[in-house]
């Protein structure tokens, strides 16, 4: 059962008591607010997978911006760590989707202004490969499975009959896998639910 880890947070986000649900506590505006500020609303979820298949459920209801999926440290010697997630400072994080790409660990899709789906892959520029997804049924409840041996991270659209969302695959994982929430800029939560069956 994947719950939420408050001890991943930092004063951005509240995680529920029963850590179920992550909701951010202080939004900023674009023009007052540096795009990297938009990173801190990151959770990981208590459990890290090192092999195996698992899959879990968020209800993104109501939320106009949201980010989840799945987080690996990457080793390497000019990385630093803050709040539980790994920055790379000799990257410039101008862009606030520029972090999340496989190359930095993230596998992880997203929503931005009520109605725009985006999948982050790796590019060969500073810039991330952003590409829109089409959603026919927009998603009240996404589920994420991760098969760690076979390198594969998925998205479905529960609301749609568990229609594919995204698929990465060839996932290259050194480490434990966690799952990664974040409510980005809307006060309204995300809440881990039990898959449907």
């Amino acid at each position: 059962d994947v719950m939420l880890n408050p001890n991943s947070t930092i004063s951005n986000v509240a995680v529920s008591v029963d850590q179920r649900q992550v909701a951010t506590v202080r939004t900023f505006t674009f023009k007052n607010s540096n795009p990297r500020d938009f990173s801190d609303f990151g959770v990981l979820g208590c459990q890290y997978f090192s092999s195996g298949k698992y899959y879990w459920e968020v209800d993104v209801s109501g939320k106009i911006a949201w980010i989840l999926g799945v987080y690996s440290k990457i080793s390497s010697p000019n990385k630093r760590k803050s709040s539980g997630f790994v920055f790379d400072p000799s990257v410039n994080y101008a862009n606030v989707y520029s972090k999340y790409r496989p190359q930095y660990g993230y596998w992880v899709i997203g929503l931005q202004n009520t109605c725009e789906y985006n999948a982050f892959e790796d590019s060969s520029s500073a810039d991330p490969k952003v590409l829109t997804l089409f959603m026919a049924v927009p998603p009240c409840r996404v589920g994420v499975f991760l098969n760690y041996e076979a390198g594969i991270v998925s998205f479905f659209n529960v609301t749609n009959h568990g229609a594919l969302i995204y698929k990465f695959s060839g996932c290259r994982f050194s480490q434990p896998a966690y799952p990664y929430f974040n409510p980005w800029n809307c006060q309204v939560p995300m809440t881990l639910c039990q898959p449907s069956s």
